[in-house]
């Protein structure tokens, strides 16, 4: 998902470092324009990696550094819609939202979205004991949309940025 998400960004003519919960730094945030979140999903919330990543970022949010950012999310989740998919989402944006940035949902006219998405951001929802382990390709064209989509929304809120 974070590959398909990246490569849409790019896409859209977006610069792109992809890091992992345990590899990504706090402090890397100040030198982006967008940071999109994405977790795997568990009992409905995120994984534990994500959850100590975001809890490190208190040093960026006393500074401010994320203030005015774009900030948005995916995840992939289990056992068709019930997975808890919704609520990783939104635990995912609340904590961008708390940094003051700027927050891209996903618009049902985002290609994809019927299939691999939610408002909130692309979903990859799986079936592993049914033998769909996912993500699907309708899952992953969905993420590459919405990369686009965060991408294209960065660029011209940066243009208005520049505009003021």
């Amino acid at each position: 998902m974070a590959e398909a998400v990246a490569e849409g960004a790019r896409d859209a003519g977006a610069e792109v470092t992809l890091r992992s919960s345990e590899d990504a730094l706090a402090s890397e945030g100040a030198d982006t324009d967008a940071l999109i979140l994405g977790s795997g999903v568990h009992m409905g919330g995120v994984e534990a990696s994500m959850r100590l990543f975001l809890e490190k970022t208190s040093a960026q949010w006393m500074a401010g550094d994320w203030i005015g950012k774009v900030g948005a999310a995916f995840v992939s989740a289990g056992v068709g819609g019930r997975g808890g998919a919704e609520l990783a989402l939104v635990s995912l944006l609340s904590p961008l939202a708390e940094h003051g940035m700027m927050l891209v949902p996903m618009s049902n006219r985002v290609e994809g979205f019927l299939r691999g998405g939610s408002h909130w951001g692309p979903v990859a929802w799986t079936s592993p004991r049914e033998g769909v382990p996912g993500p699907t390709p309708e899952h992953l064209a969905a993420a590459r949309a919405f990369g686009r989509h965060v991408a294209e929304c960065t660029a011209r809120w940066l243009r208005g940025a520049e505009d003021s």
